[in-house]
Formats: structure tokens, C-alpha cells, sequence
């Protein structure tokens, strides 16, 4: 989704960044919506509390809470697929592309 937003609105982002929090990915308040998103995958209450802080300093409330809306309809999607058993298509590409390696269960069939 971050790739496709990116080069729908012709910003170059380094997709990198999600794997490697020593790299810029390039767009506004990127660190920060990083470090948020970290937190909250994390659920580590004392870091989402430094994280928030940090995205409210760089996008304010407004940006925050959009912010926090998108990493809610994330989740949900995520568990919907989860939940019927979607395979991604193409995961193999992005995940070789960020170095990871993709469990064979969770390869489309």
C-alpha cells in the first residue's frame, strides 16, 4: 500500500526503511509514522507513549489520528484475510525485495 500510494502521488520512497529503521523512506514524517506503527505492532505501552508523542510533534493531531486510522483499517483487513485464508499474491517479489523470508505455509498455493 505505501508503494502504490508513493508512486500514485510521485514521491520516491525507500520501501527499505520498513526493515531497516537506519534508512529515511523518504516521505513527510516518515520516521515518525515508522516509529509509531513499530509501537503499535509491539504493544509496548511505555514506546507507543514516545511514539505518539513524536508522530503528534511532526503532523499534529489531525495527522495523528489519520495515522492511527489507517494502522486500524490495516489490522482489520490483515485479520479479515487471515481469517478466510488469503494467500498475497506477488509477496514472494516484495519480500526478497525487504530480505525476508517467506514461510512456505504462507505462500499463495
Amino acid at each position: 500500500m505505501l508503494r502504490a500510494s508513493a508512486e500514485a502521488s510521485g514521491v520516491d520512497v525507500d520501501i527499505t526503511a520498513v526493515v531497516d529503521s537506519t534508512r529515511d523512506p523518504g516521505v513527510p514524517a516518515g520516521r515518525a509514522l515508522l516509529a509509531f506503527a513499530d509501537a503499535l505492532v509491539l504493544d509496548d505501552p511505555d514506546e507507543l507513549a514516545v511514539a505518539r508523542r513524536g508522530l503528534l510533534d511532526a503532523v499534529g493531531e489531525t495527522g495523528t489520528a489519520k495515522a492511527a486510522a489507517v494502522v486500524g483499517n490495516f489490522e482489520m483487513m490483515n485479520r479479515c484475510l487471515d481469517a478466510i485464508g488469503a494467500r498475497v499474491a506477488g509477496f514472494d517479489e516484495l519480500a526478497a525485495e525487504l530480505g525476508i523470508t517467506v514461510p512456505p505455509h504462507l505462500r499463495p498455493s
